[in-house]
């Protein structure tokens, strides 16, 4: 799979969703389609891409076997990929806001610390992450990921969006039949809206957990390959997000 930093349009087929289920599960999957320019609400051709997607599969994700390609996929429903530490950390926050209505950064960082001790856990580590993920989102906000004073609410959006991918590359490589890709992409649209609110909203969870879980504060291909594919999402008007309802 060519991948690249310049992001060119939305692709769509005129034979796939563009309302409904199916097509607000696709576009919770549309980063990385996007970026790649191939249609957001297809699964890949399993006669034409068979051999591409298997080989992507096994160099990018290990998976060689059916049973491999339905374990990672259970990870990434279960959210088990980009790991519970990230969103433990902005758990803390989350009580913070329920419970008091405000929070500052020194306040988080006690929590998360405190809460730390209480589970066994590290707090250097997770003291660690609150401050990484303050300093993302003032980028975020600054480069239009989040608006003024936002914050983000879960990171599982990006298991949950590479879960409808791994759906896509699944039946193109012939590791499931249609209906089983279906289910995925389905089941993915309904954990995001358990989590979120809106398309801007999971995109900046999604973007989050992409950057931290590979980025390391460089801002560099990882960051850039994930803000390109939302400005377009969010910005021109043949993305999905304009016309599919997120709730």
């Amino acid at each position: 799979m060519v991948v690249c930093d310049h992001v060119e349009g939305v692709v769509s087929t005129p034979q796939g969703p563009f309302w409904g289920p199916m097509a607000h599960g696709f576009a919770c999957g549309a980063h990385i389609p996007v970026h790649v320019s191939s249609p957001w609400n297809a699964l890949d051709d399993p006669v034409r891409d068979y051999a591409e997607n298997r080989e992507s599969l096994a160099d990018s994700w290990g998976v060689t076997t059916e049973e491999d390609w339905s374990r990672q996929v259970g990870y990434l429903l279960g959210g088990m990929n980009i790991g519970p530490e990230v969103d433990a950390v902005l758990d803390v926050r989350r009580t913070l806001l329920r419970q008091q209505g405000h929070y500052d950064l020194l306040t988080w960082e006690n929590a998360v610390a405190n809460r730390s001790r209480r589970q066994g856990g590290d707090p250097g580590e997770m003291v660690r992450l609150a401050g990484v993920i303050t300093r993302y989102e003032s980028r975020f906000r600054t480069d239009g990921l989040l608006p003024h004073n936002g914050i983000v609410t879960s990171v599982f959006g990006y298991d949950f969006g590479r879960a409808v991918n791994m759906a896509r590359w699944g039946y193109g490589g012939r590791f499931c039949d249609y209906p089983t890709a279906e289910r995925i992409v389905l089941r993915a649209g309904e954990l995001c809206r358990q989590h979120y609110t809106s398309w801007a909203d999971f995109s900046a969870g999604y973007a989050l957990g992409r950057v931290i879980r590979f980025d390391e504060e460089q801002y560099g291909h990882m960051y850039v390959s994930v803000l390109g594919p939302h400005r377009l999402l969010m910005g021109d008007r043949t993305s999905p997000w304009w016309h599919v309802p997120f709730a």
